[in-house]
């Protein structure tokens, strides 16, 4: 099992078999605020996205430590801006990921933020070989339009995307998790903006609308993060996490439908107690509050 440690830069990679307080296998030291991750059976590599930096990195199944990446795709041909989800479909080579939009030029190679002489820097390189240090220029930063951009699985460095869903038919909202029916080959996204699960064609390509959307009062979606496809069992899983729920729903479900059945991993209206990846502090004297956002 492969775990990505979003707030902080491994990958812990558990037994099969391992539960309850059980330490990892190995881990894998990776770029910080790293999200998604997945594996590709058949290649015997395992892909991460890192949000900050505007990056793919792929690694051998087998690396641990300061193992360096096998390849990165990264730099402003490949328009990726602020990667959360991915998919590997090792079968049609091809690599699906999710983007928020947060957009800033990157060069490949560019992977951490450091502080340098009380100031803000980037090093180009790696854990077991570093780059040099180079300070920040003018702000290159900019919004763009949510999005799903597909690669080549094999593609390296400055690469662009095959092709891109983008634009307001596709209804993209904070999309996060992202999947793939293996047998239809339907692209399947965890909306999380607005508690929907879109559904889109497998050649799908600039502003086109879902083919069937899953959403509704009766879905009790609350943040969608994370989508599966069980073909074994003609089921769609998804992960819910402002309601601390996994929730089962039929492969072909669309429309406002409860799910078949529903796994807790805490009362259902316990409060969220996790803050990660604070980015900035504020104090309001006027009303006595400390604001920081997560």
């Amino acid at each position: 099992m492969f775990a990505v440690s979003g707030d902080g830069q491994d990958i812990n990679i558990f037994p099969m078999a391992a539960e309850g307080n059980s330490a990892p296998s190995r881990v894998i030291h990776v770029p910080h605020a790293s999200g998604g991750v997945s594996f590709d059976i058949k290649h015997d590599e395992i892909y991460i996205t890192t949000e900050h930096a505007n990056r793919i990195s792929v690694y051998s199944r087998k690396a641990q430590g300061d193992d360096d990446p096998l390849r990165i795709i990264q730099g402003p041909n490949t328009s990726l801006a602020d990667p959360h989800g991915i998919y590997v479909d090792a079968d049609r080579n091809e690599i699906l990921v999710t983007n928020h939009g947060n957009w800033r030029k990157t060069r490949t190679g560019e992977a951490f933020a450091l502080h340098g002489d009380s100031k803000f820097a980037f090093m180009r390189g790696s854990f077991s070989h570093p780059g040099p240090v180079e300070p920040l220029g003018p702000s290159s930063g900019k919004f763009m339009p949510p999005s799903i951009m597909v690669f080549s699985r094999t593609a390296d460095g400055d690469a662009g995307p095959l092709r891109t869903i983008q634009g307001p038919r596709t209804r993209l909202n904070i999309a996060v998790g992202i999947s793939r029916d293996p047998e239809t080959g339907e692209i399947v996204v965890a909306n999380s903006g607005d508690n929907s699960i879109l559904f889109f064609a497998p050649n799908a390509n600039g502003d086109v609308a879902p083919v069937r959307v899953l959403a509704g009062p009766a879905t009790s979606l609350k943040g969608a993060t994370g989508v599966a496809v069980d073909t074994k069992h003609n089921e769609l899983w998804v992960t819910s996490w402002e309601n601390h729920m996994a929730a089962v729903f039929p492969r072909k479900a669309q429309g406002n439908i409860a799910p078949l059945r529903v796994i807790h991993s805490a009362p259902q209206n316990a409060p969220l107690a996790t803050m990660g990846r604070l980015g900035a502090v504020a104090f309001d004297p006027k009303r006595q509050e400390i604001l920081a956002p997560n």
